[in-house]
């Protein structure tokens, strides 16, 4: 019976152990995009920041938690703050550089950009709306008044 208890706790050790690693190494990957030259970002996706807070979406064509739960995540802030938002979509596939400039580990992915075009925050894995408006929010960025 200690034999069982002996390693059920080397167990947890072990899974909390990772969980704290995988934690630290992401938050550094947040913090050298916090850092990282705004102008590099924005040569790999191809475009220039245009005074508004953007919405990077990165995924893949084979990607089904893109399809079935980001896009329509997405959809539904892009409709919330209209033109206030730029989204842009990013296709792992066709825009390598952008996925090496950003670190991009997993589809879907998501990044959002200050309106200077800074990274202030970049989810790894499906984002719901909620917690994309929350950021959106903590940007300072508005949702546009309904008609």
């Amino acid at each position: 019976m200690v034999e069982r208890a002996l390693i059920l706790a080397i167990v947890v050790v072990a899974v909390s152990a990772t969980a704290i690693l995988a934690r630290w190494w992401l938050g550094r990957g947040l913090t050298g995009l916090r850092t990282m030259q705004a102008e590099g970002l924005w040569t790999a996706l191809g475009t220039l920041p245009d005074g508004r807070p953007s919405l990077v979406v990165f995924s893949t064509p084979s990607c089904t938690v893109c399809r079935t739960a980001q896009y329509p995540a997405v959809e539904t802030v892009e409709a919330t703050y209209g033109s206030a938002l730029r989204v842009l979509r990013v296709d792992l596939s066709r825009q390598p550089a952008a996925a090496n400039a950003f670190r991009v580990l997993t589809a879907p992915s998501t990044a959002l950009l200050t309106s200077d075009g800074r990274v202030d925050t970049f989810n790894h894995g499906f984002a719901p709306a909620e917690q994309l408006t929350a950021q959106l929010s903590a940007l300072g960025a508005s949702p546009v008044s309904p008609r």
